[in-house]
């Protein structure tokens, strides 16, 4: 277990995230567009609409596939539906929670970062749709024992990158050094093997395919497959690494500035006004002990 936490630091310990050049780039990147800023809501409205309405396509889809209404495919018809229209029901109200509950006490210096976190959830509940889609349609293939394999392969790479960054963030923020625990050991060293010898099972099955099948149909069937899962591999893994990497990240420090507003408000020079928006201001500060006098332009 890790000495420091990343939700611990003080004030000026979370100032050494501003030095991250990750953090940096999603920090330019993200207040110069208009979807994460707020300033192209038509934009932001639209976006939502289309990504929403995918999120159900998708269930759609694999309702239509348990049926046997897609065409002629390679794969047996699954036998279990993973994702019914009431899942991505589900991940919707509980996408809507989160977002209702992020409204509150929103202002302006965060209100960016509240965005990113909603992008991040939605990207959340996509990716286990995504999951759901592909389990139900490979599972009869696969069976229970690769499927399990796949997504023990997957919580593994999962595990590893997340604590590396986040050791990498620990160093950051307290200036100190941590080794690998037993469990960690383990847990890279088996990352390290598979990567190295994983595939090789792969390539052995793909070139007995091609070389003592007796039509061309079966090799792409096989290649076809394998190319699939693959990708299935690569998207979930793309997807752990931008979660650890780059979102992990950019809403840590969203979170220090969300814990110590007024630090980071005077650290940037900025007047409560500028800092919380009109609206907030008016609402929760003025006229209240909070109010610093400067702001009335004395």
């Amino acid at each position: 277990m890790s000495k420091f936490k990343l939700m611990n630091a003080n004030f000026e310990e979370s100032l050494n995230l501003s030095d991250d050049s990750l953090i940096s780039f999603m920090e330019n990147d993200t207040n110069n567009r208009g979807i994460y800023n707020g300033k192209n809501k038509i934009g932001i409205t639209i976006i939502a609409i289309i990504m929403f309405g995918f999120n159900f396509f998708i269930s759609m889809i694999v309702q239509i596939g348990i049926e046997g209404k897609l065409g002629e495919s390679t794969l047996s018809l699954p036998n279990i539906n993973f994702l019914p229209m009431w899942v991505p029901i589900g991940l919707f109200i509980v996408w809507l929670v989160i977002w209702l509950l992020l409204k509150k006490n929103n202002y302006y210096s965060i209100s960016v970062y509240r965005r990113m976190l909603t992008v991040n959830n939605y990207l959340v509940w996509l990716i286990l749709e995504a999951n759901l889609f592909f389990l139900t349609f490979f599972l009869t293939t696969l069976t229970f024992l690769g499927a399990l394999t796949i997504f023990c392969f997957l919580g593994l790479t999962s595990c590893i990158i997340f604590r590396s960054k986040s050791r990498s963030l620990e160093n950051n923020l307290f200036g100190g050094k941590s080794k690998l625990d037993k469990i960690d050991n383990f847990i890279q060293k088996l990352i390290n093997f598979l990567f190295k010898y994983g595939w090789i099972i792969v390539i052995v099955v793909i070139l007995w395919k091609f070389i003592f099948s007796n039509t061309t149909g079966v090799r792409t069937d096989i290649v076809g497959l394998v190319g699939i899962i693959a990708m299935w591999l690569i998207v979930d893994i793309a997807f752990i690494f931008a979660e650890s990497y780059l979102f992990l990240p950019y809403l840590l420090y969203g979170y220090y500035k969300y814990k110590y507003p007024e630090e980071y408000r005077e650290w940037e020079g900025k007047t409560q006004l500028e800092w919380y928006g009109e609206k907030y201001f008016n609402k929760h500060i003025k006229g209240t002990e909070k109010e610093e006098k400067k702001n009335d332009g004395n």
